[in-house]
């Protein structure tokens, strides 16, 4: 894929439009737009999702959301078995998610990826790059690289959630001291980890909430910009969720070019909402070896039917292929590490257990027992660092690194 000098205008900047008016925000309103799953701290200890709806709304919900009655929900005794049901599960997931309407929109478009010169960090080089995933859609990324010739490595892609500098944070770039001192608290730095540990690291913005923002005029969809986001693109056939795929897709096309990117050896992860792009971007693409969502692993509805994910999470259909479950079975054989935080207000544990214990069966019938791990986090809404990496590390270990091609 080409690349070129950085060109101004790539995306990076919100542009709110010509007469658009924004009506004036609260503190707490504020940081709910500008958080979304992040919010939880904001609302107190106590696990949203518990309560109860009326009767008659209770049943009905009940009825419309069950998740083992979908046309492509899981079943062992489905003719074909897991071959089959992965193969038009799949197909129906990039359908949902309007994956193949992006692709018709973008035509012949070849994504062009611009790099500024790199700035040595000590230990490592950091690069500013963009790509443009689609005409006109352009996304920053952060690129991080071991120092010394190229050889094998492993290759992380870091999706972040509701936070406007969520890649500057993961490539260890941040605001103030008091941004630094909490991405060091919390391990948000994920993408300098991995640099850290040999990987090659790419730190993309999030299309919706970092660039490419729509704003929401007049607040009409609740003063919330990823809202917004996910409005339009469902006129358009497509969904927020599907053009953050899209994205991480194409940025990892270009990555596998890198000299020493091994594609034996390829990590999705992202916490909150990046989690969310992380299991869906795994299941979509087996180039994708193994997935880490962060505080994000949940059912998509509770028993009762309260959905837990951000709106701009939404896929139209989503329950015929079994719910966020099943699409985290997607992926199986390839390794899931679904980690949360025990008091993350958030997700409840009870629905978090849950949703492990389904996605386990999942992976057993894919003859990948094992493959799939849960671990919790003794905190909140953050990364855990700890309970990452070893078990990547260990999963990998036995991999013979790609051999690295001659050079030209």
């Amino acid at each position: 894929m080409p690349t070129a000098s950085p060109q101004a205008g790539t995306g990076g900047t919100r542009a709110p439009g010509a007469g658009a008016r924004r009506r004036p925000r609260g503190r707490l309103h504020r940081a709910l737009a500008a958080g979304c799953l992040t919010a939880g701290t904001l609302l107190g200890a106590v696990p949203r999702g518990t309560g109860t709806y009326p009767e008659t709304v209770a049943a009905h919900l009940q009825r419309i959301l069950d998740t083992g009655t979908g046309p492509l929900s899981p079943d062992r005794d489905r003719a074909g078995g897991v071959p089959l049901w992965r193969a038009a599960a799949r197909q129906a997931l990039q359908t949902r998610l309007g994956l193949d309407r992006i692709a018709a929109a973008a035509g012949s478009h070849r994504p062009v990826v611009r790099l500024e010169k790199a700035v040595d960090r000590g230990d490592h080089l950091r690069r500013r790059g963009s790509i443009e995933t689609e005409p006109g859609v352009h996304i920053p990324f952060w690129l991080l690289e071991p120092k010394g010739p190229p050889q094998p490595r492993p290759l992380g892609l870091f999706p972040h959630g509701h936070d406007r500098r969520g890649h500057d944070t993961s490539a260890g770039i941040h605001a103030d001291e008091v941004q630094a001192a909490r991405a060091r608290a919390e391990d948000r730095d994920v993408a300098v980890q991995a640099v850290r540990l040999g990987f090659i690291a790419l730190a993309p913005a999030t299309r919706g909430i970092a660039t490419q923002v729509i704003p929401d005029l007049d607040a009409r969809h609740g003063d919330r910009e990823c809202r917004s986001q996910l409005m339009h693109c469902l006129l358009a056939g497509r969904t927020a969720l599907g053009e953050r795929v899209w994205d991480v897709q194409r940025l990892l096309d270009w990555a596998l070019t890198l000299p020493g990117a091994d594609p034996r050896r390829v990590l999705v992860s992202g916490n909150s909402g990046g989690g969310m792009v992380t299991m869906f971007a795994a299941a979509c693409d087996e180039r994708f070896t193994f997935a880490v969502p962060s505080c994000s692993f949940a059912p998509s509805a509770s028993r009762a039917g309260y959905i837990f994910h951000c709106d701009c999470n939404t896929v139209p259909g989503l329950l015929d292929i079994g719910g966020l479950t099943g699409v985290v079975g997607l992926i199986a054989p390839r390794h899931t590490l679904a980690v949360n935080g025990r008091n993350d207000s958030l997700l409840p544990v009870a629905e978090v257990e849950r949703a492990a214990a389904e996605v386990r069966s999942l992976y057993a019938w894919a003859d990948a027992a094992g493959r799939f791990q849960h671990r919790w986090g003794p905190e909140g809404h953050r990364f855990y660092r700890d309970l990452m990496w070893p078990l990547v590390l260990d999963a990998w270990s036995g991999i013979a690194p790609a051999p690295t091609p001659p050079a030209p």
